[in-house]
């Protein structure tokens, strides 16, 4: 059990789409304003976890991946502009700022491919190794997607602490033109490795 806490970590808190518009709003606006989106992340990662753990594999066919993978591309790719074309919040009032809302963070973490890939080693291989089944499915899937809610909330309380040291505009506007990009590049790699990719 403890193996799947580690692994779920891992890939919660490392860097990715989810995490770098957080770092960028915590940077734009106070963290607690990021709660919401958040709260979409967590109970988007929940239901990937009951859906696989109680379904299997077998719900989401893998020719299904591209299009669903288009999706999120779609979505990532929109966030991005938005992120980049927000003005300036020195004041961090969020204001100018772009809000993300509960719908943001749920529709972004439903339609990642890696959220799918990350679900699927722990349904599939950790939950049947550990015994956890019937309502421990539940009790896991809700646990894990509040650990899942963390990640963001952590990345943007970072970038909160950095911003409150930060006052010239310049510098914020540069930022939010590389969270920007990178997310695009986030995007254009998850249409490479999961589109042309599968259907090459």
């Amino acid at each position: 059990m403890v193996g799947i806490l580690l692994y779920c970590v891992a890939v919660m808190y490392t860097p990715g789409p989810v995490n770098i518009l957080s770092l960028n709003c915590g940077v734009q606006r106070r963290f607690a304003a990021h709660i919401p989106f958040c709260l979409g992340v967590a109970v988007a990662l929940s239901f990937w976890f009951l859906l696989m753990g109680y379904a299997g594999s077998a719900v989401v066919d893998e020719k299904a991946m591209p299009l669903i993978t288009a999706f999120g591309v779609s979505f990532i790719l929109y966030l991005a502009y938005r992120v980049i074309s927000s003005d300036v919040d020195t004041a961090r009032d969020g204001n100018n700022a772009a809000v993300l809302k509960f719908s943001d963070g749920l529709l972004m973490q439903l339609l990642n491919p890696k959220s799918f890939l990350a679900v699927l080693p722990v349904t599939a291989v950790q939950f049947p190794a550990a015994g956890i089944g019937g309502s421990g499915i539940a009790v896991w899937s809700i646990g894990l997607g509040l650990l899942g809610f963390g990640a963001p909330l952590a990345y943007a309380a970072f970038g909160s602490a950095v911003a409150r040291h930060v006052e010239n505009s310049c510098f914020l506007k540069y930022f939010n033109v590389v969270m920007g990009v990178t997310l695009a590049v986030v995007a254009l790699d998850m249409a490479y490795q999961h589109i042309y990719l599968a259907l090459r």
